[in-house]
């Protein structure tokens, strides 16, 4: 399935969902909701860990 929205990254048949503001695992699935997701961390504004710039 390709995503617009959503990063996911896909490894034989599981489908890992990554944070759209830092990048860390959010789920593991067969699929996901082609949306954006964000950690908690992100969402209360407190994430260290945002992506790298050009990565």
């Amino acid at each position: 399935m390709n995503y617009e929205h959503a990063i996911v990254k896909v490894n034989g048949d599981v489908a890992t969902l990554l944070c759209n503001g830092c990048g860390i695992t959010i789920a593991e699935s067969t699929k996901h909701e082609d949306r954006e997701h964000y950690c908690t961390m992100c969402m209360s504004g407190n994430c260290k860990a945002k992506f790298k710039k050009g990565k």
